[in-house]
């Protein structure tokens, strides 16, 4: 069951002036958050495949840095997301994003290139003191703790949390172009989906250029646009009435069943008959 969430205002950081304060919230002593804030090498690098081809550089904190993350996300997670962000919130998936979209005619969709290394510790610095206007030594404090390199690192727990709210502005800046063009707008981590009647080329160039002003860039090899037909949305099939899986999942899922029919007859083969006792007690 998801946690019930609350208002930006009710949060912890809220306000934060002091840096012991920030220990307790943390659950952590003083003197090991400042340890932590000044943490050189606390990360191991290692370079992940993608499913589509290509690799991924992954900065996987060391232990003690990511159970500290990890209570940061948990915090900020409990603070309620808008209708339009799916991901990271818990409870909405990945089809409750696709979903979102059931009935569309339209469907524009658009992915944010190279998405965490894009995101800035000077912006996460700017969301806890002008947002949850923390003091400016405890939003230094906690930006430091976040990011790796001066910007968020991929395969940090709280690394999805704060792409959201470290550009809040522009989430916020999107859904007003998109909403006042009569369409719809989904976030799932760096995918937008954008539908409706029709999808104006006009409100998807004022988002392209919002993404650009606040130093993101779209992967133009992975935009798609689809009309009066069934869309793949964050691995989910929408069309007109609903969502299913896509063939190649449903192919996976028969492999499966068949793997589970044969490990199952095997089994059963091997199974001998107990042996009858014909003696006489």
């Amino acid at each position: 069951m998801a946690r019930r969430k609350y208002p930006l205002r009710d949060s912890p950081f809220f306000r934060l002036q002091s840096k012991g304060k920030l220990a307790r919230i943390l659950q952590i002593s003083p003197a090991k958050l400042k340890r932590l804030a000044q943490l050189e090498g606390g990360y191991i690098q290692f370079q992940k495949p993608k499913k589509k081809g290509g690799s991924r550089d992954i900065s996987a904190p060391i232990p003690p840095l990511k159970s500290v993350q990890s209570r940061i996300a948990v915090l900020l997670g409990r603070v309620a997301p808008p209708d339009y962000l799916f991901a990271p919130v818990e409870g909405r998936s990945y089809v409750d994003n696709a979903a979102r979209h059931i009935g569309a005619q339209a469907i524009r969709l658009l992915d944010i290139e190279d998405f965490f290394p894009s995101c800035t510790i000077k912006k996460v610095i700017w969301f806890f003191q002008n947002h949850m206007e923390c003091s400016p030594d405890v939003a230094v404090m906690l930006a430091r703790i976040v990011t790796h390199n001066g910007v968020l690192p991929q395969g940090s727990p709280c690394s999805p949390i704060l792409a959201y709210f470290a550009y809040i502005d522009m989430w916020e800046e999107i859904d007003v172009l998109v909403s006042g063009a009569g369409c719809r707008l989904s976030v799932y981590a760096d995918d937008l989906t954008i539908s409706g009647g029709t999808v104006p080329e006009a409100m998807i160039w004022e988002i392209k250029k919002s993404l650009y002003r606040h130093g993101h860039r779209y992967a133009e090899h992975k935009e798609r646009s689809r009309k009066d037909r069934a869309a793949e949305i964050t691995g989910v099939i929408l069309t007109r009435n609903g969502v299913t899986a896509p063939n190649r999942q449903r192919q996976k899922i028969q492999a499966v069943r068949e793997n589970l029919k044969v490990t199952k007859s095997a089994k059963q083969g091997k199974r001998r008959p107990r042996p009858i006792d014909l003696s006489c007690s």
